[in-house]
């Protein structure tokens, strides 16, 4: 698997988190949020394949595994933690404040809004496309008892959101949407 992404040193804080979306994305097979046990064998294997050996991970290999990279001792793996992991040795120069500081959202709304996208970027490409945008506001109307949002509805949110007109929200647009309009 070749984590580099085109000519952007590995040094920097984006070409990071974008590694960590990656190796999620990767070992999230069932797209629950979490990279569960079943799921971290392969991730260990395949660490293991890229120095060329062979190896099958006994269960205290899966808990150490798993306890490393459940940076905030949740209990779970999730995006969260394998950024956190991907930021603290890939990008040393970042202090571990600097690094907390630089995934802790400054406003609550942030936390909110990025596990609202999460939620509904069913495809995981990190943008919100039409079919996802229209679930996403037909489950809000729907909670606050208003009928299903017309085509022209979803065309009206998309329009407002989409900054770059694109056609897709992308997870900064979606923040910058929800502090403006809460």
């Amino acid at each position: 698997m070749d984590y580099r992404i085109g000519s952007a040193s590995m040094s920097d804080l984006e070409s990071a988190k974008l590694v960590a979306k990656k190796l999620f994305e990767t070992y999230d097979r069932d797209r629950n949020g979490v990279i569960d046990t079943t799921e971290t064998i392969p991730m260990i294997v395949d660490a293991y394949k890229s120095f060329n050996r062979s190896f099958q991970p006994t269960r205290g290999d899966i808990d150490s595994y798993s306890k490393v990279m459940d940076r905030n001792g949740d209990g779970k793996v999730t995006y969260q933690d394998i950024e956190e992991l991907c930021i603290k040795y890939l990008c040393p120069q970042f202090s571990q404040q600097q690094r907390q500081q630089a995934n802790k959202p400054q406003d609550p709304r942030i936390d909110v809004a990025r596990r609202v996208f999460r939620k509904y970027d069913t495809d995981n490409s990190g943008y919100l496309n039409v079919q996802e945008i229209q679930k996403m506001i037909a489950e809000a109307y729907r909670s606050m008892g208003l009928a299903q949002p017309t085509y022209k509805d979803v065309q009206v949110w998309l329009e407002a959101a989409d900054t770059n007109k694109d056609g897709f929200i992308s997870l900064q647009e979606f923040e910058q949407f929800v502090l403006k309009s809460l």
